[in-house]
């Protein structure tokens, strides 16, 4: 069957139709193995709807705070089976088996100005979903136009700063790291390197920044099928970000992404991040690329 209803589902989750444990999103660096779980529809035989989501392994009846909450990550009907009911009933569906695993919250995320978001919004609030809040905002880009943004090579450094591909991090320096930010934190929380290039990163694009022989930034790319390159995670050492010092990692990183003939980027940054927020929206968003937001919502499963 999953051969079927692999059209019905994101390119990025069709490895999870087998409905075997499996990592999530192992092409990002995201590890994390996951139970699928999956409700399809059919017509007289034939494939017309799949509801596809994940529970979180190793833990039951999750607190409804914790982040291991299980997700819906698609909802498809197809458009000839549309308005007959079919994509409230598979969410149902999903929504019980979840609940029934003992299990007291669900969530899913979706991306915005896509066409089939008005029907999707009202199936969720049939459902009893929470209303839509931004999660990210989403930049799409090539590398090629980024050179119009007023920004790109414009910052130079000194000799006193080393810009390095992030495959040739020494065991040394990753330890150094990690001691020190176990000794004072000054990495904030989900910006640390170890949280996304333990799996895998785009070896090209990834880069790190020296200062008088320290690690103080980087930039940590992944490669997105079919192909885009995402900019996952980018951090520059607070007392030296102030001045634009992240900007020449960007720049070289564009540019090794435009000399491998990549077509495609994508800047996906957390509401949490007010500064990262504003340069993708003030200074990417008016010369290069479409921008759009990421919404999350959820609900509370009744009986769990």
């Amino acid at each position: 069957m999953a051969a079927a209803y692999a059209p019905m589902t994101f390119p990025v989750y069709r490895h999870l139709l087998s409905l075997k444990p499996a990592a999530r999103h192992p092409e990002q660096g995201d590890d994390r193995l996951v139970q699928p779980v999956g409700f399809v529809a059919r017509s007289e035989g034939t494939p017309i709807g799949l509801a596809l989501g994940e529970l979180p392994l190793g833990t039951q009846s999750m607190p409804v705070e914790s982040d291991n909450t299980p997700e819906v990550l698609s909802l498809f009907v197809r458009p000839a089976n549309r308005n007959q009911g079919a994509a409230t009933a598979l969410l149902e569906r999903l929504e019980h088996h979840i609940r029934d695993r003992g299990f007291a919250k669900v969530k899913a995320v979706y991306m915005g100005a896509r066409p089939g978001n008005e029907a999707l919004a009202r199936v969720l609030a049939k459902r009893g979903w929470s209303a839509p809040a931004v999660r990210t905002v989403t930049l799409r880009f090539s590398p090629q136009g980024a050179r119009n943004t007023p920004w790109y090579g414009r910052v130079h450094l000194s000799d006193e700063y080393e810009i390095f591909p992030w495959a040739e991090l020494t065991s040394q320096e990753r330890e150094q790291l990690r001691s020190s930010q176990a000794q004072k934190e000054w990495i904030p929380p989900g910006l640390e390197p170890w949280m996304h290039d333990h799996h895998s990163f785009d070896p090209i694009s990834s880069l790190g920044l020296r200062y008088r022989d320290q690690v103080v930034g980087w930039v940590i790319n992944h490669r997105v099928p079919p192909a885009t390159v995402r900019f996952t995670c980018s951090f520059m050492r607070k007392d030296l970000g102030r001045r634009g010092r992240i900007l020449p990692l960007y720049t070289a990183s564009l540019q090794r992404l435009e000399e491998a003939g990549c077509k495609e980027c994508l800047f996906i940054t957390p509401i949490e991040f007010p500064t990262m927020v504003s340069f993708v929206k003030d200074r990417c968003a008016p010369w290069e690329g479409f921008l759009t937001e990421t919404y999350g919502v959820s609900k509370r499963l009744e009986g769990s």
